[in-house]
C-alpha cells in the first residue's frame, strides 16, 4: 500500500481478504508468512551510497527482498499477490522476481484479474508490458502533481501540511498569521545578506515558537531546489560511449 497516512491498514486488510479467498480456491495450504509494505511506495527510488564508493536508485523495499530472499531459500514455496501494481512498478523489481521464479520453479500468482502465474512464460510477458504501464502512470501523476506544486508555490498558495504564518484550523484555515508571517519574513531578509550555508534564523525566533521547524533539504532560495532551478538547457562535456 503506497499511502497510508494514519497507519490503518484497512488496504492491506482488503487484500488480505481476497488474497485468501485465492488459497481456498487453489487448494493451498495455510499462508505460512505474510509479508506487508504499508505506506511504503513502490515507485519511488532512493540514491543509497555503495561500500565502493558508487551510486545507485533503488527502491526500497525490505519486505519484497525478504520475500525474493525466502522464496529462493525454500522457506516459501509460493506465493500469492494482491495485483501486479500492488506487487511492483518498477521494471527492475519485477525482473528480480522473474529471475527468482525462473530459478525455483514455484508458482507467483494474482489474487485478481486475470490471475496470472509467474511461472507461465505468457504471464511473464504480459507482466512485463503492464508493469511498464505502470511505471508510466506513476510517472505521469509525479510529473502532474509537481507541476500543480510548483504553481500552487508561484502563487502564494498553501500546499501540503500548513506550516507556521498561516492559520492551521477553522474557518479562516489557509489564511495568513500577519505577526507569524512578519517573523517569517524577516527570516527570510536575514538569510539575504549572508552566506546561506552558514546564517541561522535561530536569532529570529520568538519564544514559545517552538513549533517552527526547519525541513530538511535545500532552502528554497537554493539553485539545488526545483523551483529555482536554472532549467536551461546543457551539454555534457566528457561523454561516453557503449
Amino acid at each position: 500500500m503506497s499511502s497510508d497516512r494514519f497507519d490503518l491498514e484497512a488496504g492491506v486488510d482488503r487484500q488480505l481478504e481476497d488474497a485468501e479467498d485465492s488459497r481456498t480456491r487453489l487448494g493451498w495450504g495455510p499462508f505460512s508468512k505474510i509479508y506487508r509494505e504499508n505506506d511504503t511506495s513502490a515507485f519511488k527510488k532512493r540514491k543509497i551510497a555503495k561500500p565502493d564508493g558508487t551510486i545507485d536508485w533503488v527502491v526500497l523495499r525490505p519486505e519484497f527482498r525478504q520475500l525474493l530472499a525466502d522464496l529462493t531459500l525454500g522457506v516459501i514455496d509460493g506465493v500469492i499477490f494482491y495485483d501486479l501494481d500492488r506487487l511492483v512498478r518498477q521494471p527492475r523489481d519485477l525482473e528480480d522476481l522473474i529471475d527468482t521464479v525462473e530459478y525455483v520453479k514455484r508458482p507467483v500468482t494474482a489474487a485478481t484479474g486475470s490471475r496470472m502465474n509467474l511461472i507461465n512464460d505468457s504471464d511473464r510477458h504480459m507482466a512485463r508490458m503492464m508493469c511498464v504501464m505502470a511505471l508510466k502512470s506513476s510517472e505521469d501523476t509525479a510529473r502532474r502533481v509537481a507541476r500543480q506544486h510548483l504553481s500552487a508555490a508561484q502563487n502564494g498558495q498553501v500546499q501540503g501540511r500548513i506550516a507556521y504564518g498561516w492559520v492551521r484550523k477553522g474557518e479562516r484555515k489557509g489564511q495568513l498569521v500577519p505577526d507569524e508571517a512578519d517573523l517569517v519574513t524577516r527570516i527570510f531578509q536575514d538569510f539575504r545578506p549572508a552566506n546561506p550555508r552558514t546564517a541561522s534564523p535561530r536569532r529570529s525566533t520568538p519564544r514559545g515558537s517552538s513549533h517552527l521547524r526547519r525541513r530538511p533539504g535545500p532552502p528554497p532560495w537554493s539553485p539545488r531546489c526545483s523551483a529555482t532551478r536554472d532549467t536551461r538547457a546543457w551539454s555534457p562535456t566528457q561523454v561516453g560511449t557503449v
